[in-house]
């Protein structure tokens, strides 16, 4: 028996360190998602990582061998399958680092239509082009080149290890927060973005009452329970403001390494009327939007449905004239069809704007620059003063990975001042996030001078402050969030008007983007529909934020952090995921 071991191992052992060396990335990709996911431990830094670099190790030897079996043996087609292989790890590392969350099947629908000027950047061109040196030379100083049926016995091999790692690793008789992310981050990128394509995904469902174990779940969390709470004081027009990308790491309240600058029309809108700090429930724009507006924690659910639940549809029905704005083309992913069949009857967006002269001129990157864009909202509200109106305006010169580049022509004042040190000077001159929030700041201040000269901020109206998601990277972002605190990762949500608000927030920390749709509702005199997940922040109620991620739903109350797999066969897993799946409607469709 040993032998027959030694004799299959042998066909590793002369390729082992070209095969170790090529793991290096997958291995930074490991290491780079337990620290965003707060996950490093002894643990996951021994067991795991050793997990890690035999699955990374045996998946580069079959890819070498299949490629070898193919006929191929120069060193350049090994290296440029490695570097796609290794452009995926990339996109998973960025994703980490930016949202904290892996690369799946949901942001390659975002591909097509984004901005790619990034690619010019030399930096990311000197990146790429070790990404294929790299490999190219460990290939042909590394490889002993065996026989193409020695190749074709290494892949069955390594193919068999896979599968007994899969089955017998100790990580799946470990419990704890930590394990189940360093299990997340097992596969390869390609390996879960297959795995995420064929897999049986949970059947969405409407219905007008719940039944069984998923009842029970639901009661188990307070969901869908009446309600007898109304808002003093309502409002008729509601201008809901989603900043792109917006966190409260970039208001000095939370953070006082922001310089003032850079945030005084933050903390003086944050210090002067109700404010809440909601937990994200979903990160991209659409699947940010679709949780605002629906109060329901699975996006897809409501945009490949026709928003069974909305706020938007809700005030429609009311007689609210719904209108979206955004600096970004409107057609992006479909979006102006997505958001029609979320009840908004009027979409504007840069290619509307790019046929009109007075802001053409302001259109470039992502799409027209926030100040127009704020600009035209004021100029709409004008001509509609007299409407019931609710309104979105979704922002752009915030957006990842730099904030916006180039402001053609558009004058900001300093950011900082002379106390505030060279470096800080020198990070707000250049292109990052923190100098494109210190730009909005200056451009919400103008916009809020605007609103209140043409008298629109009256008794009727209420304007909300808040983001479709938040900003989790500290890149290029000096010493800014060194002294990190979890609010940091948090969305504000700020209430402007002239007629208070008189009830206060709940002091709740569960608070979340669950809650903005039944907050709004509340605002506008309307009772929030049973379905929806969430409650009016000014409700003092327990409150549970569910956040569905590629393969798994991450619950979190005071209660404590509860990890459910997509695919568990655990009856009260099941019957959660059911329960997130599902659309409690009035009438069953």
């Amino acid at each position: 028996m040993l032998s027959f071991v030694k004799k299959y191992l042998s066909l590793l052992r002369q390729d082992f360190w070209l095969f170790a060396l090529l793991t290096l990335p997958g291995m930074i990709f490991y290491f780079t998602g337990l620290y965003q996911l707060d996950a490093l431990t002894w643990t996951t830094c021994t067991i795991g990582a050793l997990n890690k670099f035999a699955v990374e190790f045996l998946t580069i030897s079959i890819i070498i061998s299949l490629i070898h079996v193919m006929g191929f043996t120069k060193a350049g087609v090994f290296a440029l399958v490695m570097f796609l292989y290794y452009v995926t790890i990339s996109a998973d590392i960025v994703l980490l680092v930016y949202f904290k969350e892996r690369f799946g099947v949901k942001y390659l629908m975002t591909l097509g239509g984004a901005q790619y000027q990034f690619l010019l950047d030399i930096r990311l061109i000197l990146y790429l082009v070790f990404l294929y040196i790299f490999p190219f030379f460990a290939v042909k100083n590394m490889w002993h080149k065996p026989g193409r049926h020695a190749s074709a016995k290494r892949i069955a091999l390594c193919a068999v290890l896979l599968a007994l790692i899969a089955v017998i690793t100790p990580l799946n008789f470990m419990k704890g927060a930590d394990v189940f992310f360093a299990e997340h981050l097992m596969d390869t990128t390609a390996a879960g973005i297959i795995k995420e394509l064929i897999a049986d995904k949970p059947q969405y469902k409407k219905t007008a009452e719940l039944e069984g174990a998923v009842k029970e779940e639901a009661d188990k969390y307070n969901l869908f329970k009446p309600t007898a709470f109304t808002n003093q004081n309502t409002y008729d027009r509601i201008i809901l403001l989603t900043t792109e990308a917006f966190s409260n790491k970039f208001i000095k309240t939370f953070n006082p390494a922001i310089p003032s600058e850079a945030s005084d029309t933050f903390d003086t809108l944050v210090t002067g009327y109700p404010y809440a700090s909601l937990k994200s429930v979903t990160l991209s724009t659409l699947y940010g939007l679709s949780v605002i507006f629906s109060g329901h924690p699975n996006a897809e659910l409501s945009f490949n449905n026709d928003y069974p639940l909305s706020l938007v549809k809700i005030l429609k029905e009311k007689g609210f004239k719904t209108v979206f704005l955004r600096g970004a083309n409107e057609e992006y992913m479909n979006e102006h069809i997505i958001l029609k069949s979320a009840g908004f009857e009027e979409i504007y967006g840069a290619k509307y704007f790019e046929s009109k002269p007075e802001y053409a001129p302001y259109v470039a990157w992502w799409g027209l620059t926030d100040r127009r864009l704020f600009d035209y909202a004021v100029k709409y509200l004008k001509e509609h003063k007299n409407d019931k109106l609710f309104m979105n305006i979704l922002t752009v010169d915030t957006h990842v990975p730099t904030g916006r580049n180039d402001y053609l022509g558009q004058e900001y004042p300093p950011l900082t001042a002379p106390e505030d040190g060279e470096d800080l000077q020198n990070l707000y001159e250049r292109p990052n996030m923190p100098r494109a929030f210190g730009n909005y700041n200056y451009d919400l201040s103008l916009f809020l001078v605007a609103l209140d000269e043409a008298e629109l901020l009256d008794d009727r109206t209420l304007l909300i402050i808040t983001a479709d998601h938040p900003f989790f990277a500290n890149l290029d972002t000096g010493g800014l969030f060194k002294n990190y605190r979890s609010v940091f990762d948090e969305v504000p949500m700020i209430f402007i008007s002239q007629k208070p608000i008189k009830e206060a927030v709940s002091r709740d920390s569960f608070k979340s983007q669950q809650d903005i749709a039944p907050t709004i509702l509340g605002l506008a005199g309307i009772p929030a529909p049973k379905g929806m997940f969430g409650r009016s922040i000014f409700e003092s109620t327990p409150r549970t934020v569910f956040n569905i991620k590629d393969n798994y739903i991450a619950v979190k109350n005071d209660g404590g952090t509860r990890f459910v797999p997509l695919n568990s066969s655990k009856k009260e897993d099941k019957a959660l995921v059911s329960l997130l799946y599902t659309a409690l409607t009035e009438e069953e469709k």
